[in-house]
């Protein structure tokens, strides 16, 4: 599954509905509370398959860098035993002139920072790859 933050409904439907399309289960996160929750599979009757991948719209700001690194530091789901499973990976989206946060995103542990057309262009194969990705 991949988890989805962006500031606006414009992008958050543009995520779910390109999801949709390409059969990729999405389920949108707005705090830290919700991505913990979703990290660590909390059963809420919704869609609850592992996470691969985290979409973040750095227009979130100060939100945006603290729900990076939060991904960064997460553990895996409660009471897993064994080696550490792979972390989700980390797409961050922003304005190319704002190029302090994108460096930012970078610095705070994104795997990937693309400005926001070249997310939109991409998203389909954005998609694709992080719900390939291995599972957590």
């Amino acid at each position: 599954m991949i988890v989805y933050a962006c500031s606006d409904l414009i992008f958050a439907t543009k995520v779910r509905a390109t999801a949709e399309a390409l059969a990729i289960a999405t389920r949108p996160t707005r705090d830290a509370e919700a991505l913990r929750r979703r990290l660590n599979r909390v059963d809420d009757g919704k869609g609850n398959d592992p996470v691969t991948g985290v979409i973040i719209d750095l227009d979130l700001g100060d939100a945006a860098l603290a729900l990076i690194r939060q991904v960064a530091a997460d553990p895996g789901p409660a009471g897993t035993s064994g080696p550490p499973a792979p972390r989700p990976q980390v797409v961050a989206f922003g304005s190319h002139t704002a190029t302090a946060l994108l460096d930012s995103a970078r610095a705070a542990g994104a795997d990937f920072v693309l400005p926001r057309s070249q997310f939109t262009a991409n998203l389909p194969t954005i998609l694709q790859r992080l719900a390939a990705a291995p599972q957590p």
